[in-house]
């Protein structure tokens, strides 16, 4: 009786503990965070991976992606053509300037969605998503951040999305780093 009491005790304080954020929302955010950054018609980003989340108990949910800001035709570079021309080479940068804030509105757009989507997720812990910028060797990458990290509480993007907030507003619920 005694072994069997023991087994029963050892399984119950040995059991996993299940995550209040389900695996199910943490890749419903991962799809969404997918769809968005490969929707791009007119300029698409070009994602080097899939978003990856997860959920770090008693701080928050986490998603990260790795992108080129722009999408570089295979068309534009071939073992004939290694490197764009320096006209291009500018322009590319131009156009990466331009996208980095666009990038930061989807982002909280996207961590919006994901207040929501994450059900299980505490209010007071926080959502974060890292967007990690590639580029080419060849490419003029000065003032351009090679990381993006935005962070806020579940419970700020609720309320926000409850009073529909102006774009600067939302915008400074947020805290941004650009490393």
């Amino acid at each position: 009786m005694k072994p069997v009491l023991l087994a029963v005790l050892a399984s119950v304080c040995f059991a996993a503990v299940e995550s209040p954020v389900s695996l199910a929302s943490l890749r419903a955010v991962e799809a969404s965070i997918n769809d968005k950054f490969r929707s791009g018609v007119n300029d698409p980003y070009d994602l080097l991976g899939t978003a990856r989340g997860t959920y770090l108990d008693g701080y928050g949910a986490v998603f990260s992606v790795e992108m080129n800001l722009v999408l570089v035709s295979p068309l534009n570079l071939s073992p004939f053509k290694p490197a764009l021309a320096d006209g291009e080479v500018a322009a590319m940068h131009d156009r990466k300037t331009r996208k980095v804030e666009t990038l930061k509105a989807e982002m909280r757009s996207l961590m919006l969605g994901a207040s929501k989507t994450l059900t299980g997720l505490p209010a007071n812990e926080r959502i974060v998503m890292e967007a990690f910028l590639f580029n080419y060797k060849w490419e003029n990458s000065r003032d351009l951040p090679r990381r993006i990290v935005m962070t806020a509480s579940k419970q700020q993007l609720l309320d926000a999305a409850a009073k529909k907030l102006s774009g600067t507003e939302f915008a400074k619920l947020f805290d941004e780093q650009e490393l």
